[in-house]
């Protein structure tokens, strides 16, 4: 199992979430996409998520992961 976050990079997640939120928001706003109750924001921010957030999401994992630059000790 790998490593779990640290404090400071659950903190940058956070305050990255906060700023997506902002611009999902902003985006529903302008588009006037309905928002007037708690199943029309779920559908709302589900969409937004989907069409904007998981793309990125997805392209970022499908890229290969570079080596490991680990220190081998010589034997």
């Amino acid at each position: 199992m790998g490593a779990l976050m640290t404090p400071a990079e659950r903190q940058e997640l956070l305050q990255c979430s906060q700023r997506i939120a902002e611009l999902l928001y902003q985006e529903a706003c302008e588009q006037k996409q309905p928002m007037a109750n708690l199943g029309a924001i779920e559908s709302t921010v589900r969409s937004q998520v989907k069409e904007h957030v998981a793309p990125v999401i997805g392209e970022f994992f499908a890229k290969p992961l570079p080596a490991p630059t680990e220190d081998i000790p010589a034997s």
